[in-house]
């Protein structure tokens, strides 16, 4: 399952600052955003269906340059993350059990 929030900016509005926690897709659905990405050199003009991937721990700032400019900002469900993680906790202790084993038949 997918996340999927939609926001409206117009161009009156100040830049908004966001900071993304985790994977995420921002698409312009409408109308004309000017994106910045803190640690990125330039700027980013979007038209309606660019879209950027942004990494997780990234700050970006948004602005629109229209009035009435929608995007969307998508992720994977965080239940999807926590599954992964959890199956690699379980691989880490299931390589350390059988010495774990061994150590407690040998005391």
């Amino acid at each position: 399952m997918r996340e999927i929030r939609t926001f409206e900016l117009d161009r009156r509005d100040a830049p908004t600052r966001w900071v993304i926690d985790r994977p995420q897709t921002l698409r312009v659905k409408r109308g004309q955003l000017w994106l910045t990405i803190e640690g990125e050199t330039g700027d980013h003009w979007l038209n309606a269906g660019a879209s950027v991937e942004l990494k997780p721990y990234t700050t970006i700032w948004v602005s629109a340059t229209a009035d009435a400019s929608w995007f969307s900002l998508a992720s994977d469900s965080t239940r999807g993350s926590a599954q992964r993680l959890s199956q690699i906790v379980r691989a880490w202790f299931a390589r350390r059990t059988p010495s774990a084993h061994i150590a407690i038949l040998k005391a």
